[in-house]
């Protein structure tokens, strides 16, 4: 399983080290670890569900970004594209502020 770095536009992703195959294959690994923790702790019951949740991978990578945006995000950040989003926050380092969304 190999993390897919390019851009709407077809570039390669070149913020945050993206380019970096080592560091590439570290996040996939944390992340794996964390869902399988997750997976584990959440569903004792179902031990061949980690499994069969990494089967699905690859069948989620046909799923477009814009249809990604729409069941996950729209809710947080209207119609704000999620790369703008993504961009402002990498920008903005450690001062983020949510103007996308209003606070209840």
């Amino acid at each position: 399983m190999r993390l897919q770095c390019v851009s709407a536009d077809g570039r390669c992703v070149d913020a945050c080290g993206l380019t970096d195959s080592s560091h590439i294959s570290g996040l996939q690994e944390k992340s794996q670890c964390a869902l399988e923790d997750y997976v584990r702790t959440q569903y004792p019951g179902q031990p061949t569900r980690f499994g069969k949740l990494l089967l699905r991978l690859p069948s989620l990578r046909t799923v477009s970004a814009h249809v990604i945006e729409q069941l996950f995000f729209v809710r947080l950040v209207g119609k704000t594209p999620i790369d703008t989003l993504i961009r402002d926050m990498l920008l903005s380092g450690g001062s983020f502020h949510w103007p996308y969304m209003s606070v209840q």
